[in-house]
């Protein structure tokens, strides 16, 4: 939001001596006054904090009859979501469209009629600075988003430049930080988002990263997932708060669209914009893994796949069941039994044939543990000493996981 709606809020707080806060009609914070009088609540903070409300505060709000109050109005007061002092809010309208709302901190102390005089007098210039805003905001929005689909463009280098540099010379994303991307999807299958997905995915794109610094992130909904393009030095994704972030985006989707299971993959990190296509293609590898291999987490980054990012260079369409050893195969189809001996062959194989660990992560003898291996290999043909056979096998293994052909667990 421009410096022209700041000062003029700063000037407004000053001249009532009172907190004053502008919010878009998502009641996403645009501004608020710098200068702070008495009467702060714990929701102003959280507010200026996180430049976003929860969905308690807005169901307060809106209950309360923000969106068709005609004028100013106040909101009870509600403790228990932070709201402890009295607020009156003024809708914000240009031509009848809602556009926002002005809230001033009043406490027990009312404003006069000459102070609210003055309030509504400031809306019609704070409406056409916020309908002036969102205009350009959306022109800036839309060119990011081109520039964005052009730095994921494979094999095309000189457009990944060019776009690389567009976003630093037209301002849209902060020069010279290492960034990194993450890729939202919403189906196991690869087919096109239908309209209400592509709008509530479009819409908590930018909602969640609304919170973040400015020119430090870029949100787009493509064919069939969203992505977002994040600066990895924005303070706002220190430490735990990068997949705190994402994890907030997966709940908001899957309870705005039932049914749907959404998972995320991260990107590594690079250095330049024009090196953002490698981030793409490790974070689209990352949300595969997480698709398909049960037992992970619903988010995961590329650099923590270990060999299951190693499987994703292989093209999909080359990893098939064909790609696994016969006896394996045998193994994975022979029903409950043969589930069972594929868990203690890939807990022996990931603990690199220590029979000790194995026989305690699965809580069995080491007797029996022998007699399975034993099992394993007259069933399969595999020669447990070999290690040749042992990395066939291991594998193996892990691309059936991949393929959704071995689900159980130890």
């Amino acid at each position: 939001m421009t410096t022209e709606l700041q000062r003029l809020l700063d000037a407004l707080g000053k001249r009532l001596r009172r907190n004053v806060t502008v919010d878009d009609q998502s009641l996403r914070q645009l501004a608020f006054s710098s200068h702070e009088y008495p009467g702060m609540d714990r929701l102003r903070e959280e507010s200026i904090l996180t430049r976003d409300v929860r969905p308690a505060v807005s169901e307060w709000i809106f209950g309360a009859g923000a969106r068709t109050a005609p004028g100013p109005f106040r909101p009870p007061v509600k403790p228990e979501i932070g709201a402890s002092t009295q607020r009156l809010c003024v809708p914000v309208r240009q031509q009848g469209t809602l556009l926002g709302f002005i809230w001033i901190l009043e406490g027990d102390d009312r404003l006069s009629e000459t102070e609210l005089q003055t309030v509504l007098n400031s809306v019609d210039t704070i409406a056409v600075i916020m309908q002036r805003d969102q205009l350009a905001g959306e022109l800036h929005r839309s060119l990011a988003r081109e520039l964005l689909r052009d730095l994921v463009v494979p094999g095309d280098a000189a457009a990944r430049a060019h776009a690389a540099a567009e976003l630093v010379d037209e301002e849209l994303f902060v020069a010279g930080e290492p960034a990194f991307v993450v890729f939202v999807s919403l189906h196991a299958e690869d087919r096109p988002l239908l309209e209400a997905e592509r709008g509530t995915l479009g819409a908590w794109l930018e909602r969640i990263t609304g919170r973040l610094s400015d020119r430090r992130h870029i949100s787009l909904v493509r064919r069939n997932h969203g992505m977002l393009l994040l600066s990895d030095k924005d303070p706002l994704l220190a430490g735990a708060a990068k997949h705190t972030l994402i994890e907030e985006l997966l709940v908001k989707l899957e309870a705005d669209l039932p049914g749907i299971e959404p998972v995320a993959g991260i990107g590594n990190v690079v250095e330049d914009l024009a090196g953002v296509h490698a981030s793409y293609r490790q974070a689209e590898r990352a949300a595969r893994v997480v698709r398909h291999v049960r037992g992970l987490e619903r988010m995961a980054s590329f650099d923590r796949l270990g060999v299951y990012g190693l499987l994703t260079l292989i093209p999909p369409a080359d990893l098939t069941v064909d790609a696994l050893p016969g006896g394996l195969l045998r193994l994975l189809e022979g029903g409950p039994k043969g589930e069972q001996l594929a868990v203690t062959l890939e807990a022996f194989l990931d603990n690199a044939g220590d029979v000790q660990l194995t026989a305690e992560q699965m809580f069995v003898h080491r007797t029996t543990l022998y007699y399975r291996l034993q099992r394993i290999e007259e069933v399969t043909g595999v020669k447990l000493a070999s290690g040749e056979d042992r990395l066939a096998f291991h594998l193996g293994l892990k691309v059936a996981r991949l393929l959704g052909r071995f689900d159980d667990q130890v």
